[in-house]
This record gives C-alpha cells, structure tokens and sequence, in this order.
C-alpha cells in the first residue's frame, strides 16, 4: 500500500522537512518550502476575479492548480511526477515576488505512477492526450495567504455604500485586523530583543535550519512557548503563524519556558 499527500499551507514544506523519510510508501507535495507563504488566488480584484457577490478568494493557488489538472486531463495517462511539475511550474508564478515553490517529499520514486491509481479519472478525458505543457490559464497577479483576510474586509469596504452600516463594519474590520497585526509583530520583536539582545535578536529571529533539517528538534518545548506567549501577548492567530519559525528558534537555542514567560 502506498499514501500520495497534498497539502496545502504556508511554510508547508516544514510539514515534511527532515521527518518524511523514504521507506515508507509515502509520497507528499506541498504548496510552499519550509520559509515561505502560499498565494491565493481567483480572489477579487484579479484578473481572474470570483463574481462579485463573493468577497474572498476561491482557492489557492497550489490547490487549484492540481484540481483543475486533473479536471483536464487523463488520469489513466498522466503521472503525479507530470502533475507535479505542471503545479510547480503554474504555482512559482512570474517569479517577480510572487508564487511559491512547490516541493515533494517521501518517496519520490511513487511520482512515476498513474495519478487514476490514487484519484480515479473522468472518462470523458480519456481521448486527451498529455502534453509537457502548462495549458492551464495563468493568472497575471495572486495574494499572499497572510492577506486573503484583508482582501476580503477591503473588497466588503470597497463595494459599500457611503455613510452605510456596512461601510463602517468593514472599516472597522480592516483596522482591527491590522492592529492585530502591529501588536504581534511588535510582541514578538520584543521578546527576542529580551531574550537574545538588540544586536543577536533580528539574527535568531530569522534562521532558517539546513535543508533536510526539521523546524525544530523538541516539538514539545514548541508547543509550550506558543501557550506561553498567547498567554501573556494574546492569540497569534492565523497571521501570527508567519512567526512560528521564530519561536522554534528560541527552542533550538535552549531558552527555557520559564525565560520567556518572564519576557513576554
């Protein structure tokens, strides 16, 4: 028996880095490497924009792009290694500060096999003949996942009238939001200021572990500087995640909870 995984996150890839082995007939995509954001997109605003009665993007990115592949084509014919590379390839975007790179983990050795043999295939694509190239519409522009809950308090802002209930609620939306954003950005900087010193901190905040290295090497101690720190600073929330190597970091330098409970 034989696993093949997608998943969709950002810093997904830190999922599987360093914890996925071969051996064990698991075969794993992700949307992102270890450090970066996944892109929505189909988001309003786009040029491939949702209708205008929604007011969030539809997909993201990585999702879409092996859905709608396997919408396309014959899964009877095509591999996971071709579909993956179709992904990666539509998921990287114009590489101008946008897209991400999608990675595979586990037994790569799977990839070689029939996508129909973990997902089924439509029949009427069984006359489809596959092709090394990316048929799938590219869209010009895509949102960071960090903001797809700005992209929809704006687009709510934008489409009300003036002077409206509605108008406010969703001015009130974004500006709440963004304090959020301030106050955990703000929190975290200063705990590793605390913790690390004006000069170490900005270093320690931002190491990235080697290729092939898991995020963290105690997920235990993990786990208890994240309650730590919502307890003193507030809830991280899904924005605050981007922050989520940082705290690993203060696991790996051997600072103890009761350090930066002290801190925080």
């Amino acid at each position: 028996k034989s696993l093949v995984f997608y998943l969709e996150a950002c810093e997904s890839g830190s999922i599987f880095e360093g914890l996925l082995p071969e051996g064990l007939n698991i075969y794993a995509t992700t949307a992102s490497n270890a450090e970066e954001s996944s892109w929505g997109t189909y988001c309003p605003g786009e040029d491939l924009s949702p209708p205008s009665e929604y007011e969030t993007c539809l997909g993201d990115l990585y999702s879409v792009s092996w859905m709608e592949d396997s919408d396309k084509h014959n899964l009877q014919t095509e591999s996971l290694h071709q579909q993956y590379e179709l992904v990666k390839k539509r998921t990287a975007g114009s590489g101008l500060g946008s897209g991400s790179h999608v990675m595979e983990f586990g037994d790569v050795g799977l990839s070689k096999e029939k996508l129909v043999l973990y997902m089924g295939t439509n029949p009427a694509n069984e006359n489809y003949t596959f092709v090394d190239e990316n048929s799938l519409k590219m869209p010009s522009r895509f949102t960071n996942q960090r903001d797809a809950d700005l992209v929809h308090f704006w687009d709510k802002y934008r489409k009300a009238p003036e002077g409206s209930a509605r108008k406010l609620e969703a001015q009130k939306q974004v500006l709440e939001a963004m304090s959020h954003r301030l106050h955990v950005d703000n929190s975290v900087m200063l705990i590793w200021k605390i913790l690390f010193g004006m000069s170490e901190g900005p270093a320690v905040l931002n190491r990235v572990r080697p290729s092939g290295k898991p995020l963290v090497d105690d997920w235990d101690c993990l786990k208890t500087l994240v309650r730590a720190f919502e307890r003193h600073c507030g809830s991280l929330s899904q924005y605050g995640i981007k922050h989520m190597r940082s705290i690993a970091n203060i696991c790996n330098a051997g600072i103890q909870v009761e350090q930066m409970e002290e801190a925080a």
